[in-house]
């Protein structure tokens, strides 16, 4: 990947914490904790890892990405990524959601 001046572009997955079972530094490609299953929820706060050459997306994977934030059902409350058209927890359209990441932790401050 590259960007418009030429300078290599890299794409960094962020991370998160399970506030349920405590797991620690798990990608953000996880909508779930791989360890207790519980789903993220709308007060999850990502962070960049301390190591970031180890979180570097490959071109592959950056591809399955976009820039747009990950959208909250509101009937379910469960994160869809930005892609998505319908909740993958309960099927309701993307129309119907009114707030989505951004929006959600850009008004808390």
């Amino acid at each position: 990947m590259s960007n418009f001046d030429g300078m290599e572009e890299k794409r960094i997955e962020g991370l998160w914490d399970c506030v349920f079972c405590g797991s620690k530094e798990i990608r953000a490609r996880f909508d779930t904790c791989p360890n207790c299953g519980k789903s993220r929820g709308i007060d999850t706060i990502f962070y960049m890892p301390k190591e970031r050459a180890s979180s570097v997306l490959t071109e592959e994977q950056a591809k399955k990405t976009t820039d747009r934030p990950d959208w909250l059902c509101k009937y379910c409350d469960s994160y869809n990524r930005s892609d998505a058209s319908f909740c993958k927890k309960c099927g309701a359209p993307r129309s119907h959601a009114e707030d989505d990441y951004g929006t959600l932790h850009n008004n808390k401050e």
